[in-house]
C-alpha cells in the first residue's frame, strides 16, 4: 500500500502542478489580452479625429501667416514703387503724411477729420503704403490719395 500512496501522491503533485500551470497560463493570457477589433477601430477613429483637428488648426494658422506675408510683400512692393518714382525729395504738391496737419490731410480725397486723426496717431510711416499696412486706410482709400502723399 505504501507504493500506491506514493504513486497517488506523485500523481496528485503532477496534476496539481499541471492545473496550476494552466491556471497561470490563463491568468497571463488574460493580463496580456490583445485589444479587440472594435477597440482597435475606436482607437484609430479617436486618433484620426485628433490628427484632423490638429491639421485643421495648422491649415488655419498657415492661411493667416500667408495673408500676413502677402500684405507685407505688397507694402514692400508699394514702397519700392514709390521709391523708384521719387528722387528722395518730395515732389511739389505732395503731402508728407509724417508731418502734415489734420487740415492738410482733410484736403485729400476721401480723408475725413476722423481718418486724418488716425493717420496722425499712426505715425511714423516708412512709406505711404504703410497707411494700408497699419490698417489706417483700405487699399481703395489709399488708391485715391497715393499720388498725392509721401512719407519722409
Amino acid at each position: 500500500m505504501k507504493v500506491d500512496r506514493r504513486k497517488n501522491s506523485d500523481s496528485f503533485v503532477l496534476r496539481f502542478v499541471a492545473v496550476m500551470g494552466m491556471f497561470a497560463a490563463l491568468w497571463l493570457a488574460a493580463c496580456n489580452q490583445q485589444p479587440s477589433d472594435e477597440q482597435l477601430k475606436q482607437q484609430a477613429a479617436k486618433t484620426t479625429q485628433q490628427v484632423k483637428a490638429g491639421a485643421q488648426q495648422a491649415a488655419a494658422d498657415a492661411k493667416v501667416a500667408a495673408a500676413n506675408a502677402e500684405r507685407k510683400v505688397n507694402a514692400i512692393a508699394a514702397g519700392v514703387k514709390e521709391g523708384m518714382k521719387s528722387d528722395g525729395k518730395p515732389a511739389a504738391g505732395l503731402i508728407d503724411i509724417n508731418s502734415a496737419t489734420e487740415e492738410q490731410l482733410v484736403d485729400l480725397p476721401g480723408i475725413t477729420g476722423t481718418r486724418a486723426q488716425r493717420i496722425i496717431r499712426g505715425r511714423p510711416y516708412g512709406n505711404p503704403h504703410d497707411l494700408v499696412s497699419k490698417g489706417i486706410l483700405t487699399s481703395e482709400q489709399y488708391g485715391r490719395i497715393s499720388g498725392q502723399v509721401t512719407a519722409n
